[in-house]
């Protein structure tokens, strides 16, 4: 008796290899990288606004939540544009959790703006004397 040998696959292939250099799952991308190098000036800024008494602290301060506020409207455009190409790619979970995620960013943005709009009110008030 002979003994039968499984049949190889017709087509084995190795597992795709993602392009672009990638952290973990996360593709690095110009954007994000442009995003990411925003987000921490504005932080640093934001930040040293707080840190210096000066008669310029509230403008610089609007200016800070201004820039985090643009900043944050960005990455929240780009979590909506990553949810339509989930959805379509039929990844249900992955996009509804950057749908919520991309939720809190907006609800960021407009809170750095609002922050931003009461500086400016502030320093509006302020300088005219």
């Amino acid at each position: 008796m002979t003994s039968r040998q499984p049949a190889a696959p017709a087509a084995t292939s190795a597992p795709k290899r993602r392009p672009g250099p990638h952290l973990g799952p996360v593709a690095i991308t110009p954007v994000r990288v442009i995003l990411c190098i925003a987000l921490i000036g504005g932080l640093a800024f934001l930040a040293y606004s707080l840190l210096v008494r000066d008669t310029l602290q509230v403008p610089l301060m609007a200016s800070g939540f201004a820039v985090i506020g643009l900043v944050f409207a960005a990455m929240a455009v780009l979590a909506l544009v990553s949810v339509v190409r989930s959805g379509h790619a039929g990844r249900d979970g992955t996009a509804v959790a950057t749908a919520l995620f991309g939720g809190l960013l907006a609800a960021a943005a407009l809170m750095a703006l609002a922050g931003a709009a009461i500086m400016s009110m502030i320093w509006g008030g302020t300088s005219a004397g």
